[in-house]
């Protein structure tokens, strides 16, 4: 039976580091946020012993284990040398034997160290239940065009929830370029960690976001309570919003240019293989202003108005000066804080 979320929540704030013990790609996939890799076996070794578990039985695949580790003891020891002294949280899958048996031989060598109940699942079940119990009761959802400056506005704001940088993400066909996206998992990790570090006693900004960004989506109860919240629509002229996507895609789209080639393949049924071939040579040749605004003007813009129709707006600001802009913001959500929160009629996504 897994440990209740407050319980979890209990240990993971008591922890000055935790270590994840289970195997390099099982971390990979998703992993308590902040938390360090120290594996007990590669992936080949758990492969092989989950092998024998299916095939021969428990005590074969926990014999096979111990051999693989017995000769390499005491320098798998030596990686928690850096947290001595600190206390340390360790978990596995599901708080079985990988984890019991490190904790074990920590404690021998008189670390401070504790076992997460529950190991990784009981983590993942932690985070559920964030996402439905513990959400920011008032959000102001900012909207605009692609390339207005959203994100660079966001950043200028206290108290936010970037969900692209939760998604290493920015959300577009072309999101992914230049960056490295992160698992369901690890979004969600990562989402609930920027969560407790929010005041929930003021409106949370967060940028306008459709259910998927990039490979992930996000929680059903936070697409819902935006869906109910206050709305703000941010303005920029065309050149301005240019200007803004060549600067955060770089100036050498060299570099990426594959990236770029497998991102425009997705759009090459929109706009023709003609088309898309000489935006793939104008980005190749560093021309990515006339690029940008092509996709702007001809696919993104009128995508945008079409989903955003039925939106309403609390305020409407220009981001051509993003401080100035940002200041109007701050105003306008304290003014929120003396009014009711939205209910269910207010903007949608």
């Amino acid at each position: 039976m897994l440990p209740d979320p407050e319980t979890v929540a209990g240990y993971l704030a008591e922890a000055a580091v935790v270590v994840d013990v289970r195997s390099p790609a099982e971390f990979e996939r998703g992993a308590v946020a902040g938390a360090v890799n120290i594996p007990l076996f590669s992936d080949d070794e758990r492969a092989e012993i989950g092998t024998l578990y299916k095939a021969l039985g428990r005590d074969r695949a926990v014999g096979r284990g111990r051999g693989l580790v017995e000769g390499r003891l005491a320098e798998f020891a030596a990686a928690f040398d850096p947290f001595r002294g600190r206390e340390i949280l360790v978990y596995c899958a599901r708080g079985g034997m990988r984890s019991a048996s490190v904790v074990e031989l920590l404690a021998g060598l008189e670390h401070k160290v504790t076992q997460l109940p529950g190991g990784y699942k009981a983590y993942r079940n932690h985070l559920l239940h964030k996402f439905q119990h513990s959400l920011p009761p008032r959000l102001i959802v900012i909207h605009g065009q692609t390339g207005v400056g959203k994100t660079l506005l966001l950043q200028r704001l206290e108290n936010r929830l970037d969900l692209e940088d939760a998604a290493s993400h920015r959300s577009s066909v072309f999101g992914a370029i230049n960056l490295n996206p992160r698992t369901q998992q690890n979004f969600e990790a990562e989402l609930g960690r920027l969560l407790d570090g929010l005041d929930h006693g003021r409106p949370v900004w967060v940028e306008g976001e459709s259910r998927k960004i990039g490979g992930v989506f996000m929680p059903d109860a936070l697409r819902r309570q935006m869906q109910i919240s206050d709305c703000v629509l941010v303005t920029a002229p065309l050149e301005t919003r240019v200007e803004r996507i060549v600067a955060e895609y770089g100036q050498t789209p060299q570099k990426a240019l594959e990236q770029w080639e497998q991102a425009l393949a997705q759009l090459t049924r929109v706009l023709g293989r003609e088309r898309t071939s000489s935006m793939l040579a104008r980005i190749a040749a560093g021309d990515l202003h006339s690029v940008a605004a092509e996709l702007l003007v001809d696919y993104y813009d009128p995508r945008y108005a079409h989903s955003m129709k039925n939106n309403r707006y609390g305020l409407t600001v220009s981001a051509e000066d993003l401080d100035a802009a940002a200041a109007e913001l701050e105003k306008f959500a304290r003014n929120l804080d003396k009014s009711p929160a939205p209910g269910p009629s207010r903007g949608a996504l």
